[in-house]
């Protein structure tokens, strides 16, 4: 597999941050600075989004292929054992699946999907394919309109689309674009999948969620009953699915807590 395109900052025990659907390690630049204190953190490219080449029509993309290629990146990295994982959306649901194998050594994920009661909501794919065909815009001249209607174009997956920059808001949206192909077969494998199986973990797991999540609602996509008993359920007041922008302290320091080595597997939280 080829190697995946990647954001590090700092110094330290690592921290790797994993992106969502659509999205690409540039998602985290809002909270890297805030990380990267005492920490070495790494935002990774998925295949076939940001900056990593897509994977050949011969893979068979599956779950099992792309986290297998997480701990083949990480052992390029030199990382070999378990790590601090953080995922967003898509990479939430990775992060969680790694996190099972033994991978982690603490979890967080923000807004993850596929925590849902049966398969992904229609509204949820709806949405994803709206978006796809407006991101085609990239491609043109009119480009620049995105900055000046993010407030309304980036309503689903970011809480206040306003805190972006108008640079922001074409980059997320350029990214989105890029990732059409590979996105698209992602879609097709995730629309019938829900993680499953993962209250045998016993590593720290925080799970957040904004209660602005337009695209991952609590009546639909945020059902607990496969998750370990000692999950920290944590509420991001005022943020979206995507809660980087819209708080970028607050998402960073639910991250550190999540990752605290101070945390014991072992405590039971609601």
């Amino acid at each position: 597999m080829t190697e995946w395109n990647r954001i590090e900052r700092g110094e330290g025990r690592p921290l790797v941050l994993l992106h969502g659907g659509g999205a690409s390690a540039r998602c985290w630049l809002p909270v890297l600075d805030r990380l990267s204190t005492g920490r070495r953190v790494i935002a990774l490219d998925f295949p076939g989004f940001g900056q990593t080449p897509a994977p050949g029509p011969e893979v068979r993309v599956s779950m099992d292929w792309i986290v297998d290629g997480l701990a083949e990146e990480l052992r390029r990295l030199g990382i070999d054992g378990p790590v601090d994982l953080v995922g967003n959306s898509m990479g939430g649901l990775i992060g969680l699946e790694a996190t099972k194998r033994g991978m982690a050594s603490a979890f967080v994920g923000l807004a993850p999907v596929a925590l849902w009661h049966k398969q992904m909501p229609l509204s949820l794919r709806a949405q994803f394919q709206v978006g796809l065909a407006a991101a085609t815009v990239t491609r043109t001249s009119a480009r620049s309109v995105i900055g000046r209607t993010r407030s309304v174009g980036l309503w689903f997956p970011v809480g206040h689309p306003d805190r972006m920059t108008a640079a922001e808001a074409v980059a997320f949206v350029q990214d989105f674009d890029r990732s059409g192909p590979t996105l698209r077969r992602a879609l097709k494998i995730a629309k019938k999948l829900r993680f499953e199986g993962g209250q045998s973990i016993t590593v720290p797991v925080t799970i957040a969620f904004g209660t602005l999540d337009r695209m991952l609602p609590p009546s639909t996509s945020q059902v607990r009953d496969q998750l370990p008993a000692h999950t920290k359920w944590v509420t991001l007041p005022d943020c979206g699915h995507m809660p980087m922008w819209d708080n970028p302290e607050l998402v960073a320091n639910t991250i550190l807590d999540g990752v605290s080595a101070t945390r014991s597997a072992g405590e039971q939280t609601a």
